[in-house]
């Protein structure tokens, strides 16, 4: 029988009801650090103090006061995805009925008609009016006004111009607007920074480095720019849409859910961990710092528990892609699973071993030891031990032996594979790392590789995504890259056939 190799991202997972990337994020800054802290308070406790290892903290440790990440440290986040994802944020707003159709499409399929709420509203038929033509952006900032002429931008602005509503509503859309706006604006002026800084001077002698100190001094106040639409998000937890609420409550979560579908593509904490995780190897440098990671690291961990128990009915059912592994076993031998993701139900599905790249819900790390152990094995020890969870971090585990060796086992048994097959990985930046692993197996081994991309309901274009991956992998050429384009049910777009049974059928595996 051919060998399969398959690689599972995050995006795996959302059958079964586990959040995205960006959700899981929002979710994280969500969550309420107290059970955490005292589980850190309780490590601090157990340690010897007349050991070796109690020298390795500062003075007192054991009483010094415990800190979470807090609001304080929201405008880095928000300046870290203004940076990095602000394409992100402006493809979704330049194409916002299209991304926002999508979300009251998925209502309007649980019984609620978004659209007629409106129209209840304001008396007019949504698409009957825009602002286009009244409101102009600066053309500085090289922007279009798109979003002004799309319809749902258009009808919460429209809310903003009408009387017979209450004043606590239109609270919440001007906030929920500004945020938006806040959002664009920040986008663009990220972009015009960037264009300013590079190009002060086009020209400059090369003998007088006078004009290189005058470099990138230009900067964007982050506490205007998205900070507004974080605040909201985090202090509003529950975006569901209850039948019994007014119309105004319901364009109120309507607004909100399409603020956390914004920030759910274009999220990034890389620049708050990746600041913060040094700290980890060396807590007499910064408490508050070791401590804030330390915290963080736990809170990741009772999350993905969480989610996972909250999702268990789900996952029994065996309506995802994981499930989809036991059918193709029948015509394929697995190889190996590789992943990114944190969970260990997949094994528990597949019965296969899985090579976890970011480390997983049963591993702990010892900061001190820089090593992967169990939370058995440190019992003896007595050291603070973390989750070994790594999220958005420009810092990858590959210090550790344990961790490397992750790594090289997975890429020897992909490169004895017949082919690859990748399902919810995005291949993106941060992730560099791991796309080189593909990268070489591509070109260097001559390894096909088939990506599952999803189709959301946009439009579809085989070779612009094709060009895409080939963009994101670096490669030379895209001969041995295959898109299977999936639906929701995990379905080939056009055939209808399950993603399985397309691999099998386009890989010549029978």
């Amino acid at each position: 029988m051919a060998k399969v190799s398959l690689f599972f991202g995050a995006g795996a997972e959302c059958s079964y009801g586990l959040p995205s990337g960006g959700k899981f994020a929002l979710d994280i800054f969500r969550m309420n650090t107290s059970d955490d802290k005292i589980n850190l308070k309780e490590q601090l406790n157990n340690v010897d103090k007349q050991s070796n290892y109690a020298r390795w903290l500062p003075e007192g440790f054991d009483n010094k006061k415990l800190t979470a990440f807090t609001k304080t440290q929201y405008e880095s986040i928000v300046k870290g995805s203004l940076e990095n994802k602000r394409n992100n944020i402006l493809d979704y707003l330049n194409n916002f009925d299209e991304k926002v159709n999508l979300i009251s499409q998925r209502l309007y399929d649980n019984g609620l008609d978004i659209d007629k709420v409106f129209l209840d509203i304001t008396g007019l038929e949504l698409g009957a009016y825009n602002y286009s033509h009244i409101i102009k952006l600066n053309p500085l900032l090289g922007g279009d006004n798109a979003i002004f002429g799309s319809n749902y931008f258009s009808a919460f602005l429209k809310l903003l111009e009408i009387e017979e509503v209450s004043y606590q509503f239109k609270i919440n859309i001007r906030n929920i607007t500004r945020a938006i706006l806040e959002l664009l604006i920040g986008s663009l002026g990220e972009d015009l920074i960037h264009r300013l800084n590079d190009g002060i001077f086009y020209d400059s002698p090369e003998s007088i480095d006078l004009f290189d100190d005058l470099g990138a001094i230009f900067t964007l106040d982050y506490s205007n720019t998205g900070m507004k639409g974080l605040e909201l998000l985090i202090e509003n937890e529950d975006l569901n849409i209850e039948e019994i609420y007014s119309n105004e409550e319901k364009i109120t979560k309507f607004g909100l859910q399409i603020l956390e579908d914004i920030y759910s593509r274009a999220l990034d904490y890389q620049m708050l961990i990746d600041s913060n995780w040094r700290y980890i190897y060396s807590p007499k440098t910064d408490w508050g710092k070791f401590n804030k990671i330390v915290i963080f690291l736990y809170t990741v961990k009772r999350y993905i528990e969480s989610i996972a128990k909250s999702n268990t009915e789900k996952i029994k059912e065996g309506n995802g892609y994981y499930h989809d592994v036991l059918y193709l076993k029948e015509f394929v031998d697995i190889n190996a699973i590789g992943t990114t993701n944190y969970n260990s139900f997949i094994e528990d599905i597949t019965k296969e071993e899985v090579y976890y790249l970011n480390g997983c819900i049963n591993d702990y790390y010892d900061p001190y030891l820089n090593k992967i152990i169990s939370f058995d094995e440190n019992k003896s020890k007595g050291h603070i031990i973390v989750p070994f969870l790594f999220t958005q971090s420009g810092i990858k585990p590959l210090t550790s032996v344990k961790m490397s060796k992750r790594y090289v086992d997975m890429f020897n048994k992909f490169k004895e594979s017949d082919i690859i097959c990748v399902c919810g990985f995005a291949f993106n930046c941060d992730d560099g790392h791991i796309n080189g692993l593909f990268r070489e197996l591509i070109e260097d081994y001559n390894k096909t590789i088939y990506i599952l991309h999803y189709v959301d309901g946009s439009r579809f274009n085989v070779r612009k995504s094709i060009n895409e991956y080939k963009e994101k992998l670096r490669l030379n050429n895209t001969s041995n890259l295959r898109i299977i384009a999936v639906d929701k049910n995990r379905n080939e777009i056009g055939s209808g056939e399950k993603w399985f049974e397309v691999l099998v059928s386009e890989g010549d595996l029978e």
